[in-house]
């Protein structure tokens, strides 16, 4: 099998894991805590439900009773059994008395049992005496019918969520059913943005002649934001050494810095050149990617920074891999990433060479599976075609031609992004 020169981008990818270390915790209140990740596993204070409750609308028996009416009355032949209705319990105003032989208690959904009832019959099996406040069945039950126990979605001490969970909506509703109202959770790690370059202006400023906005920095910025880290956009620097240096000094509070443009090897690639004034230690520059093969990875006074190509689609492909995967990792988020799925080719795609291909690509589910059409202009100057595609179709270095009904994988875009 063939082999890159180039460092790969699994190795790339645990490079950067194995460099950062996770972020410090807070405790914020619950319902500020969508997006956060857990810190603290969430140990349940309450069971729930409290107590039991019941299931359905109906009439809260005691089973034992039940069976020895239905015993004495021979109720073989399916003869009705009688019970008196002495009340009445609905969610949050439950009966207080204990029932006694032969007697209900009209219940509610969501309410407590009453003292001396352990099974609830259902409205629509009962009928109502001619005799006030007595109803009768002939239906045939089992114990704790109709009956949510104590502790049945969860119970006293129990976990929830682990360490690691990020907190979505559902979450939040099952975490606040435990009593609580505050989560431990991994404070946002604060990632600055540097652009680079003459050509860059910051968005909405007049633009000079031959400038163009600076589109990366507010993509870069956004996906940080949707990754669980707090974005802070830098004064565009010009193409000067001494100029890059001092926007770099100051953003060395950070707990990550991303740079756009100058990691290559032009003229006015002058990243490199600033980073040799700090103590500066390279961990890569240069993986076997495309697009987004200049990507470097450096620490500047133990301040990691990620030197992510110009091109907006190199920056925003590298930045939705690399800048996640080292946000997850301060924030202590567990899941895997990146995942490929499977999909089915529409089209065609040549030899592949040394790098690892991602291709923008749109997907068509079609009867249960999932079709990928590769879009046709693959520039990564196009940021336009990559904000129109809705994942990436992943090719190892090397690959074979693909053709129509070949399995490719594919990397579906996270989050937001």
């Amino acid at each position: 099998m063939q082999k890159s020169n180039l460092l790969s981008l699994d190795s790339a990818i645990e490079k950067i894991r194995s460099n950062f270390e996770i972020v410090s915790s807070e405790d914020v209140f619950l319902q500020n805590a969508l997006g956060r990740c857990l810190s603290k596993p969430v140990i349940s204070k309450i069971n729930n439900p409290r107590f039991n409750v019941s299931s359905m609308d109906g009439y809260a028996i005691n089973y034992n009773d039940y069976i020895n009416l239905k015993n004495k009355n021979n109720s073989k032949n399916k003869e009705f059994i009688q019970f008196k209705v002495i009340g009445e319990a609905s969610a949050g105003n439950p009966f207080s008395e204990e029932i006694k032989s032969s007697e209900t208690v009209r219940i509610f959904t969501g309410a407590k049992l009453p003292k001396g009832s352990d099974t609830v019959i259902i409205q629509e099996d009962v009928k109502k005496s001619d005799v006030k406040n007595y109803i009768s069945t002939n239906i045939n039950l089992k114990k704790y019918q109709n009956i949510r126990k104590k502790g049945l979605d969860f119970k006293k001490d129990e976990c929830l969520y682990d360490a690691g969970t990020i907190l979505k909506s559902r979450h939040l509703g099952s975490i606040a059913m435990t009593g609580q109202a505050w989560v431990n959770v991994s404070r946002k790690p604060i990632i600055s943005i540097l652009s680079t370059g003459n050509e860059i202006s910051k968005v909405g400023e007049q633009l000079k002649k031959d400038q163009i906005p600076s589109g990366n920095s507010l993509m870069i910025a956004s996906m940080v934001s949707d990754f669980g880290g707090i974005p802070r956009i830098l004064p565009v620097a010009n193409d000067n050494i001494i100029d890059i240096y001092k926007i770099l000094k100051h953003a060395l509070d950070s707990d990550l810095i991303v740079t756009t443009g100058g990691v290559s090897v032009g003229k006015y690639d002058l990243i490199h050149k600033a980073l040799s004034r700090f103590k500066n230690k390279i961990e890569f520059w240069k993986i076997a990617m495309r697009p987004g093969k200049p990507l470097l990875f450096s620490k500047i006074d133990k301040t990691p920074l990620i030197g992510l190509p110009g091109n907006p689609v190199s920056s925003g492909v590298c930045s939705m891999i690399f800048v996640n995967i080292a946000i997850k990792k301060m924030i202590g988020d567990t899941k895997k990433f990146p995942i490929y799925e499977n999909a089915i080719l529409n089209g065609k795609l040549l030899l592949n060479d040394q790098r690892m291909d991602f291709v923008r690509a749109k997907i068509k589910n079609k009867n249960g599976y999932l079709y990928v059409n590769p879009i046709d202009k693959q520039d990564s100057s196009m940021i336009t075609q990559f904000s129109n595609s809705d994942c990436l179709i992943v090719r190892r270095p090397f690959d074979d031609a693909k053709f129509d009904g070949d399995l490719v994988n594919i990397l579906k875009f996270p989050g937001n992004i």
